[in-house]
């Protein structure tokens, strides 16, 4: 298997690489759904704290202390990424809560209207301008949530909630020059503080899970790995494929976290929110198929230059 995966090209490792990390994310669900009896708050506790070691070890391994220190001597970038993993947690908090109170199809919501909630980020912050396929998805999108707000009678605040607090985190991360591993090492290093004292609280009260039984520390402490793990595929796998792939791959974590709702959790699926959920989907579509014709077109007009000797160089 291992010499399998060393004879795929860089690209095909990306996409495996890319796949492996949703897959992660998108278990993350079924492993979430087994921890209802633990309070969504420690479960997001411990979730950041032990992923410190583990993000610990991966900088070591990868030698990449120098950015660290630079991302931690840089007062700008510290309270970034303190902000972001603030943001992170709160995330992370709210996911667990959604699957363990039986709304994770809402929490999916949130997870597939996130690309286009990036597009207008882009928009509003970072002066870039719509297509006319990115309107169209986007008011398809707007169409999906308002008619499950009139089937349900509710705005759907929880998936807006999760999409818009990760569309938040990564506008923030955008705007600093900082890797995504050594940004999650310092995030998490930087909320530690924060969560081990929290957690120590929920000790001392004897509301705790943590060191109550075998079964619950363990599954509270391997929270980090399942964390950590999706990461470094991540930013594997966007080293070695287009961005336009790994955007339509990012479907494929709340397509699972949809099919998870309903077919092991048994959540309903009425009428409207089914439609309303299609709509969704065609507005990405639209969006996916656009960023697709768009990034082939890039590729297409590369400058090609004329090198010494005649021959050219892309």
């Amino acid at each position: 298997m291992i010499d399998r995966v060393h004879s795929l090209s860089e690209q095909h490792k990306g996409v495996l690489f890319n796949i492996c990390a949703h897959l992660v994310w998108g278990g993350m669900a079924v492993y979430f759904g087994f921890m209802r009896h633990i309070p969504s708050n420690e479960i997001a506790i411990n979730r950041g704290l032990w992923s410190l070691p583990i993000a610990t070890l991966i900088i070591w391994w990868l030698g990449q202390w120098g950015d660290v220190w630079a991302a931690l001597r840089n007062p700008k970038h510290l309270g970034i990424l303190a902000l972001t993993g603030a943001i992170i947690v709160f995330n992370w908090g709210f996911y667990v809560w959604s699957i363990q109170v039986g709304r994770a199809l809402e929490s999916s919501l949130g997870y597939f209207i996130n690309p286009l909630l990036n597009v207008i980020v882009g928009f509003l912050f970072l002066g870039e301008r719509f297509t006319r396929a990115q309107v169209v998805a986007i008011c398809f999108a707007i169409t999906g949530v308002v008619v499950q707000t009139f089937a349900t009678g509710v705005l759907p605040w929880l998936g807006l909630a999760l999409g818009g607090s990760f569309c938040l985190y990564g506008l923030l991360r955008k705007t600093i020059p900082v890797g995504p591993t050594q940004g999650f090492f310092v995030e998490t290093l930087v909320i530690a503080v924060p969560l081990l004292f929290a957690e120590i609280w929920l000790l001392q009260r004897g509301t705790a899970h943590f060191g109550t039984n075998v079964k619950d520390t363990t599954m509270l402490m391997a929270c980090g790995l399942w964390t950590t793990s999706a990461l470094v595929f991540f930013a594997a796998s966007l080293k070695r494929i287009r961005y336009s792939t790994a955007g339509i791959l990012q479907y494929i974590s709340p397509t699972l976290v949809f099919l998870t709702a309903i077919f092991m959790f048994g959540e309903h699926m009425n009428f409207w929110k089914a439609v309303s959920f299609v709509l969704i989907w065609i507005g990405l579509a639209i969006y996916s198929v656009s960023a697709l014709r768009e990034d082939r077109m890039k590729a297409s007009s590369k400058p090609v230059m004329q090198n010494i000797d005649g021959g050219q160089v892309a």
